[in-house]
Formats: C-alpha cells, structure tokens, sequence
C-alpha cells in the first residue's frame, strides 16, 4: 500500500546516497540562464531592498517607492483572517478562489458597475502579479506584437519579454493616456511598415505610476476599437477606488464590452498588500 511506497522510496534514496559520487570539478555542467531571463529588474524592489537593509542597520526610513497605502487592513478582513488561522483552516482551497468569495466579488460588480459578471469569469490569486501572469500567458504566444503605453508599470514590459511576446510602446497624449486614437495610429504604423498587427493591449485607469485616468467616454471608444479591430485588451483596474476629488469616474471597462480581461485586487483598495 502506500506506506511500502514510502519505505521503498526511502530504501532507494538511502541506496543512491551511498553509491554516489562526489561530484567532480570537471564534471560540472556548463550551466546558462535562459535567454527569456534576460530582463531588467524591478528597480522598486531593488531601492525595497536596500531600504530594508539601512532600516535593520538602525537607519529610519520613510517609503515612497511603492504602492503601499498608509491605511491598514480593514479590522473586518482581520478579524476573519484571525479566526481562519485560529481553527486551522490553511489546507488547499479551490483553484480559482472559494465560491463565496467570487459571488461576493461578482455582486460588488453589479452594485459598483452595473455589469453582471459570471463567477466563472472571477479567478483569485496570490497578488495580482500572479494574475497578470495567467491573462498573459492565456491570451498570448510567443511573437505576439502587445502594446503598452510608453510610461506604464514597469512589470507590464518584464513579463511580456519573458513569455517572448514583442512589447510595443505607444505614445500617451497629453493627459498621459492611450486612447482609441493613439492606438489606431500605432496599428496604422505598424501595417505601413509592414509589420505583424498589435495583438494586445495593457493599460491601467487610473494609471501607475502617472495617475492619469481615462473618461468613461474615452475607455468605451477604446474598448470598441478593440472589439473593432481585434486587439485583446487587458484593463488593469487596481487604483479604482483610489481617485481624486472631481476626476473621471473610474469606469469598468466590462461596462462596455464583454472581451476585456479585468485585473482588480484587494492591495490598494482595501489596504491589503501582501496578503
């Protein structure tokens, strides 16, 4: 049964230990990084890191290179965190979030957006870093042309040349925005150079790290020429409900389409980073 299993893989692991041999300095692979690693690093977590390390050297720190917001967590998600880990519940969990949590996001959807959105649409992940890694890789190949504003979340570009998709970078207008104009333009150039067309796309309304945010009026046209054009567009939503006095409405772009894929999160909206 399974416990022989056990104790014959223990008995095999124990025979090879014995009959190994040391590894000899000639005997060393010529081991080389991937080509697809060959990336720039997050330059936020490097200037984390060393403000970690002068703050252990005694050193007091004030953080402004990430998106940390001053508030804490809301004492509610605490409290049920803290009963949660109290009775031991830390085992495996469904893939895709637990039930009550995606038909609870699906209602705030309803209730915030006017959009129905069915909960298998709503997959949770450990952070959002974890979801853009899925949309990416589920909605692209390698050699896909996928456009990104020109300033944009550095992370965007990183992980796309990591899968070996080509990132394009578009040029904002002068409110730091990529509309449905300026993205017309960049497939315009592209077909007259020649050029495989613009895949996707990846922005954020409000956007990081310029705040800059599109009007609903403007995020419907992008989203229709999307559709229009057959561009997959990825709506990274994580500042929604960090917006200023007399700006834009943060619009959903499901409101407008059914194609874009949605990145939301709790880490800015309800203080929840790194949970």
């Amino acid at each position: 049964g399974f416990l022989c299993r056990i104790l014959l893989s223990l008995r095999l692991l124990a025979l090879a230990q014995r009959t190994r041999k040391p590894m000899q300095k000639s005997d060393t692979p010529n081991l080389a990084p991937s080509r697809r690693s060959a990336i720039r690093s997050f330059k936020v977590m490097d200037v984390v890191a060393k403000a970690d390390r002068l703050a252990r050297a005694g050193r007091e720190i004030y953080h402004l290179e990430v998106g940390q917001p001053q508030s804490s967590a809301p004492q509610p998600a605490i409290r049920v965190a803290q009963e949660q880990l109290a009775a031991d519940r830390c085992g495996y969990t469904s893939a895709r979030g637990e039930p009550p949590l995606r038909q609870a996001i699906a209602d705030m959807y309803l209730r915030e957006y006017g959009v129905t959105v069915s909960t298998d649409r709503i997959h949770l992940t450990p952070g959002s870093s974890g979801a853009f890694t899925i949309a990416f890789m589920a909605a692209f190949d390698v050699g896909d042309a996928v456009a990104v504003p020109a300033v944009c979340y550095p992370c965007y570009r990183n992980l796309l040349q990591c899968y070996g998709v080509e990132v394009i970078s578009l040029p904002v207008d002068a409110k730091y925005n990529v509309t449905a104009a300026v993205l017309a333009a960049g497939q315009h150039d592209r077909a007259a150079a020649g050029l495989p067309a613009i895949k996707g796309l990846i922005l954020s309304s409000p956007a990081n790290p310029t705040g800059a945010i599109l009007t609903p009026e403007e995020l419907k046209a992008l989203c229709e020429h999307c559709d229009r054009t057959g561009v997959q567009f990825i709506s990274d939503e994580l500042y929604h409900k960090i917006v200023f006095e007399g700006a834009p409405r943060a619009a959903c772009a499901l409101e407008y389409s059914s194609s874009p894929i949605i990145i939301n999160g709790f880490s800015k909206a309800y203080s929840m980073t790194g949970w």
